[in-house]
């Protein structure tokens, strides 16, 4: 459903709940109250938590004084009920409505900004779920810090940022995890490429940054391996998996080398392994570089068939 139909739809909903309640024994004398009265109650409901009876109220006065000033006010004190009801959904409905209806109150910028807020906690929190409101919460807190740069919400506005942006980075990156753990390296690459490039400011960056590396070595693409090894070890040089990530790069560059080795492509052979001495020159595997080494000059220096028969 588009974000519009949404809001119409749950507008709607709440105005039928606000019908039921005041028809089944609510409190029915509201709509013989003044604005005056009906905005004094609202505050007061609102003040001792009693959320149902303050929406009750500030509904009551945004449909019967459509035109009013105090209407702007009213509407930002209903969607905070909605809010404070944990309704975040209709919150974020109320919200939207004063911000396009009343785009000079002095309550529309902070609506903006609860929209947004709304719509983030609208969202189910395990990353498992629908995660389509926290998608449109990045959206609406983007536009806010655009619109308004010099607002003090800014800052925390940033920091939902980053818990939507983690949120979504964590589902993503475990759906990477899940097509690694079935044996899907290129479909896992697939999402942890998009976590390093649209999340890379969440913890799960590093490690999609790592686990990409390792989906390589599976596939073995042991230089791409061993690039992005040495690249997580240079860009995460304090994280826990650095020292893994080093030894990692190591065991890509020897297994290079012994790859083209058992694809009898020799002097790239002889080649990767005088390379890899060179740079892990402590290695415990340069005994074997060597000895890959005499076995590919020995069997460079052995004639070939023809070599033999052009001999004779």
């Amino acid at each position: 459903m588009r974000p519009g139909l949404k809001i119409i739809a749950v507008v709607a909903i709440s105005a039928i709940a606000l019908t039921m309640v005041v028809g089944c024994g609510g409190e029915a004398s509201l709509s013989q109250l003044t604005k005056e009265d009906l905005f004094s109650l609202g505050k007061q409901k609102l003040e001792a938590r009693k959320h149902l009876a303050a929406i009750q109220a500030f509904q009551t006065l945004v449909y019967t004084y459509p035109g009013d000033p105090i209407v702007d006010t009213a509407q930002y004190y209903l969607a905070l009920s909605y809010y404070g009801n944990k309704d975040y959904a209709l919150a974020e409905a109320e919200f939207n409505r004063l911000v396009v209806n009343y785009p000079a109150s002095p309550f529309a910028t902070q609506s903006q900004f609860m929209r947004a807020v709304s719509a983030f906690e609208s969202t189910p929190k395990h990353y498992g779920l629908d995660q389509t409101e926290v998608e449109t919460s990045i959206k609406l807190f983007e536009d806010f810090i655009i619109d308004h740069p010099e607002s003090e919400m800014v800052v925390d506005a940033n920091k939902y940022l980053a818990a939507a942006r983690g949120r979504l980075a964590k589902k993503t990156y475990m759906s990477g995890l899940t097509y690694s753990r079935m044996g899907a390296s290129r479909s896992a690459k697939v999402y942890y490429q998009k976590v390093i490039d649209d999340y890379t400011a969440s913890e799960f960056a590093p490690l999609a940054s790592y686990n990409y590396a390792c989906e390589e070595m599976k596939l073995r693409n042991y230089d791409e391996a061993r690039r992005r090894f040495d690249n997580f070890a240079t860009v995460f040089s304090t994280h826990e998996l650095a020292p893994e990530a080093r030894s990692k790069a190591v065991e890509a560059a020897f297994k290079s080398a012994l790859h083209a080795f058992e694809k009898k492509d020799y002097p790239v052979a002889a080649e990767k392994f005088a390379a890899f001495k060179k740079d892990f020159p402590a290695d415990e595997r340069v005994k074997k570089a060597d000895e890959y080494i005499a076995r590919i000059s020995a069997t460079s220096a052995q004639p070939t068939p023809q070599a033999n028969a052009d001999s004779k």
